[in-house]
């Protein structure tokens, strides 16, 4: 990779895209001078270039096949051991499991590698390597931003700590926001604090910490919204593309816990993160995690049908205060196609404007002084849906009105998404909002574990848990799990509680070390990955009979390492031959459903 830290424009307001390409991308975008790029994968790279610069670039550099559309990703906020019957396993004597010889992959704010959580007793670091994507100037010309650190550097810093020196002259990653710091103490601190240890605390840490979207820093800044980390998948989508890498060069197993997430998107596991996602998942070895995020009660998701053409829907917004800029894309699922009419709060209407492919329409609302850009995108490259992408700036507070009409109509379906709720002023919502589908992207992905979580009292289910399932019914979440109260570690190495879906996706992370323990370390079943793990953890699930499963809160169930265990031990004695698939796995005989492997090959 070259280095894109010398593009001026990375570090400023010039927002950043992934692309899908073909070709000689880099010879081609190091000619251009108003943008720059690099590559991440063979066909996955970045761009940072102005919006008024798109359409020039895809003539300039045409080895670009498409670009995704920009969404902001932000972190699903958040002893670990008590629950879930996790303790059960551990102490088991024949067992033995504590994520030895795993790693955790993490894309995240960062780590405290000063943490005593994270040190060994004799006194070395767990972390055997730290990808800081903002730190400047640096030197590293395989990596596009950032440096690394490697566990030795980070020994040799933590031995500088120890002898009262500058331990950040050495590594001079912190975590500022504390998220990632406590993900890892539930996932595997540990118990240096006698109080609690992580459900894996043997495992060793790969840490990705991510770098913030200046850009989408500003958009929140100039909106009035209240700091809050914001992220570009084309970061996020690098860092989980380092960790896959590492994994297969020290060849160890790993598990990548994702804990941030979109609320926009088409919520079918069709965008470029959740493709490439699905691609790691197929991977032997490796297990991704992801959580549903906390927007099941934000209010922020509207969908509707429209039964014939000619119809008309209407979906009602909230708009609390003025913003300099806001955006939203209206899915219509195809092959139906439908039009835009939009309605200010002083009834100023901008008319239908006609679906076109690639149609753009400037207006002006006059009474409001409001400006508004319409684009249709007929078909999107992935789903093949047509979106219809609305921009305004200096939007005015009141009920805003969007009506659709159908041109062609076959089931009429349509979604709405917000952005995240915490990138937002307060109070900014749908007058008519629909709960469901309202787990955050890349949740909806295939080939990965997709965690749900309820409250700490009787399992009551928690409201702001995103829900399923997918737009195209694909089942997601796949379980639950406690997400209120979780003890953890801080930053400053003090106990704290964690609640969110962080916290419930951390337990099911530190879990599926363990299981790949078993499984790979310990030689039980070395052709564990993703699809895997996820069948014996969906049939080890507890499944109360007051509700109907999958169900769209908490998917085929409540998470149970005991209930997974004794699925893989027992017999299922008693079912038709035929109906199962067998295993002997040294002298374990494991039987698994036919059913199961058919589903999760799909």
């Amino acid at each position: 990779m070259a280095n894109l830290q010398k593009c001026a424009l990375y570090y400023t307001d010039a927002p950043d895209f992934l692309v899908e390409y073909r070709g000689n991308f880099k010879e081609q975008i190091d000619k251009v001078s108003y943008a720059c790029g690099d590559t991440i994968t063979k066909t996955i790279g970045v761009v940072t270039v102005y919006y008024k610069d798109l359409d020039k670039l895809l003539k300039d550099v045409p080895s670009i096949i498409f670009i995704e559309f920009r969404v902001m990703y932000v972190l699903q906020e958040i002893s670990p051991s008590a629950v879930d019957n996790i303790t059960a396993i551990k102490n088991n004597p024949y067992l033995g499991l504590t994520g030895r010889g795993v790693l955790i992959g993490m894309v995240d704010t960062g780590i405290d590698y000063l943490n005593q959580e994270f040190i060994r007793e004799d006194g070395t670091s767990r972390i055997v390597s730290i990808w800081d994507q903002t730190i400047r100037n640096s030197t590293n010309t395989s990596l596009y931003v950032g440096e690394t650190y490697s566990n030795e550097q980070i020994n040799n810093a933590i031995n500088a700590h120890k002898n009262k020196g500058d331990s950040y002259q050495i590594v001079p990653s912190k975590d500022e926001v504390g998220h990632g710091t406590e993900v890892a103490g539930i996932i595997g601190a540990r118990g240096y604090n006698k109080e609690f240890q992580g459900v894996s605390p043997d495992s060793d840490f790969v840490i990705v910490k991510l770098l913030e979207s200046t850009n989408f820093g500003n958009i929140l800044k100039g909106n009035g919204v209240k700091y809050t980390p914001v992220y570009n998948a084309s970061e996020i989508l690098a860092g989980i593309e380092y960790l896959k890498n590492f994994s297969l060069k020290v060849k160890k197993p790993m598990v990548i816990c994702l804990n941030v997430g979109s609320t926009e998107g088409s919520h079918d596991g069709s965008n470029l993160l959740s493709k490439y996602l699905t691609t790691v998942g197929s991977i032997r070895g490796i297990v991704l995690v992801t959580g549903v995020g906390n927007e099941g009660a934000a209010e922020g998701h509207a969908s509707g049908y429209i039964k014939n053409v000619h119809d008309i829907d209407k979906i009602e917004l909230k708009i609390p205060r003025e913003m300099k800029y806001f955006s939203l894309n209206i899915l219509v699922e195809k092959p139906n196609k439908m039009s835009l009419n939009v309605i200010s709060p002083t009834g100023e209407e901008s008319g239908f404007i006609q679906s076109k492919i690639n149609k753009i329409e400037n207006l002006k609302f006059v009474f409001s002084d409001t400006n508004m850009s319409v684009r249709y995108y007929l078909p999107e490259h992935f789903t093949g849906q047509e979106v219809i992408n609305v921009v305004f700036t200096d939007i005015k507070p009141g009920i805003w009105e969007f009506q659709l009409i159908g041109d062609y109509i076959t089931d009429g379906r349509y979604n709405i998404w917000l952005s995240p709720q915490s990138t937002l002023p307060e109070d900014t919502k749908f007058l008519k909002p629909d709960p469901f589908i309202t787990l955050t992207v890349p949740a909806t992905a295939r080939k990965t574990v997709t965690v749900a979580y309820y409250g700490s009292y009787n399992e009551s289910l928690v409201s702001s848990s995103g829900r399923g399932f997918n737009t195209n019914n694909l089942i997601n979440p796949d379980i639950a799990t406690i997400g209120i109260n979780v003890l953890t570690t801080t930053v400053a190495g003090k106990n704290t509680t964690a609640s969110g879906s962080s916290a419930a996706t951390a337990i099911v992370a530190g879990a599926c070390a363990l299981l790949l323990q078993w499984g790979i370390i310990d030689g039980n079943d070395t052709t564990m990955y993703s699809t895997k793990v996820r069948s014996y953890l969906l049939y080890g699930a507890y499944r109360n009979p007051i509700y109907k499963f999958p169900s769209r809160e908490i998917g085929y169930g409540n998470f149970d390492l005991l209930g997974t265990f004794n699925i893989i031990s027992r017999k299922y004695r008693g079912y038709i031959e035929d109906s199962f698939i067998e295993y002997n796995v040294n002298n374990l005989f494991i039987r698994l459903p036919k059913e199961m492997e058919e589903s999760l090959n799909e």
